[in-house]
């Protein structure tokens, strides 16, 4: 998405994202970026949320389809960041994509934040003690 949204500030498209990414002192539009943009109705930063939203969508309802998963769980800075409201948005973008309707698995927010891949990563590889 950061690729994109500098693509389209180069072409002229009005956002605050670079701006707020300077004030924070970033070299890469962080979820706290983004979020703060959504929730100053930056007209990029929201196109490209919806597109990704829309795709995500698509995106899990073929994993869906192929592993016939019990649950989908955001992590990840944006997952955490944009919470519940984005996970029942991507659910919506999944549903007309789904084979299963009437199992549709839920969309859910990691509760260990951000750092849950992490350390779902680090407890993988914990060293057997026996």
């Amino acid at each position: 998405m950061e690729r994109e949204a500098r693509k389209a500030e180069e072409k002229g498209e009005k956002t605050q994202l670079f701006e707020l990414m300077r004030k924070k002192r970033r070299t890469r539009l962080t979820s706290s970026i983004w979020k703060k943009a959504l929730e100053e109705e930056d007209p990029l930063a929201t196109k490209l949320i919806e597109r990704a939203v829309h795709m995500m969508g698509v995106g899990v309802a073929s994993a869906i389809n192929l592993l016939d998963v019990e649950a989908v769980i955001l992590g990840g800075g944006l997952g955490s960041r944009l919470g519940v409201e984005y996970a029942g948005r991507i659910h919506e973008a999944m549903s007309p994509h789904v084979f299963m309707t009437e199992r549709q698995p839920p969309v859910l927010v990691a509760e260990l934040g951000e750092l849950s891949g992490a350390i779902g990563a680090a407890l993988l590889v914990e060293p057997d003690v026996t």
